[in-house]
């Protein structure tokens, strides 16, 4: 798989978001260990250092942890992984409202055109 970054933000928390996004998905499993830094550098076509930063604020974040001999591993705490799941549904949701808000858009407009897509 190719990633394109995108030049609003520093790799690494584009890459700690695709890794957040997967663990909060349950794309990839609580317990599931991670490929290595070096398997994920190749992965994402990056330096290691920027899936050294990427992971290390996974795990200040308590969605991933380090087994110092076996790699590292997701989270068994389901409650870190729905904080932080919450906490990005809510950041989504922000964006979207301040985006139709910019387009001239009110609450009962966005609500109704919400509802409207979500009939189609």
């Amino acid at each position: 798989m190719s990633y394109k970054f995108s030049n609003d933000k520093p790799i690494f928390m584009q890459i700690e978001e695709i890794l957040k996004s997967k663990i909060i998905s349950k794309e990839i499993l609580p317990g599931e260990k991670l490929k290595s830094v070096r398997e994920l550098s190749s992965e994402f076509q990056v330096n290691p250092n920027t899936i050294q930063n990427a992971l290390k604020n996974l795990e200040d974040s308590g969605l991933i942890y380090t087994d110092r001999t076996n790699g590292k591993f997701v989270s068994n705490d389901n409650k870190s992984i729905e904080e932080s799941k919450s906490l990005q549904l809510k950041t989504l949701t922000n964006d979207y409202i301040n985006k139709m808000t910019a387009f001239g858009l009110d609450k009962k407009e966005i609500i109704k055109l919400i509802k409207e897509n979500l009939n189609d």
